[in-house]
């Protein structure tokens, strides 16, 4: 039998079809549909994050936790810096398509190896020093994601005017 915390943290970071998690938002990248790279790039004021920035965000974090669960070495996320990489140059349509298949990839990479992950395993912390059990790494993800796809929501009703 399936450990009841990893199949939460599942339903929640790979949403079966229908589910509407009870903060009434969709996954991240069930909140970029219909986001034009227009609109992903739009901020509400100078210095504020955008749309994509959140993307690559959630992208590199769901890297690194799947990274700590996995033993991985680190290597390198696909964009640059890591934490909140760079837009990429020519922010068009095509580079918006792009950067949404890298959040899905790395979600889809993360859900693998959360299902391949002992259980038993859930109340250790990492071998590489770190202090946070392997629990709290994986509903911090899930909290993360939430709390960033509430942003991206915001963020589409400031520029929803605008589509007017």
């Amino acid at each position: 039998m399936a450990d009841a915390r990893i199949k939460e943290i599942l339903k929640l970071l790979d949403p079966p079809a229908g589910f509407r998690p009870w903060h009434g938002g969709a996954s991240p990248s069930g909140s970029l549909r219909g986001v034009s790279a227009e609109e992903a790039v739009w901020r509400p004021a100078p210095g504020r994050h955008n749309i994509w920035e959140l993307v690559l965000h959630i992208a590199y974090w769901k890297y690194a936790v799947r990274r700590k669960l996995t033993n991985e070495p680190k290597s390198s996320f696909p964009r640059a810096p890591s934490n909140w990489p760079d837009l990429p140059e020519i922010a068009d349509a095509k580079a918006w398509k792009r950067d949404r298949a890298l959040l899905k990839e790395e979600n889809d990479k993360l859900v693998e190896a959360i299902e391949a992950f002992d259980p038993k395993r859930l109340d250790k912390k990492p071998g590489d020093g770190g202090e946070t059990p392997y629990v709290d790494l994986l509903m911090g993800i899930v909290m993360h994601d939430t709390y960033h796809t509430g942003q991206i929501q915001v963020l589409k009703r400031l520029y929803a005017p605008r589509k007017r």
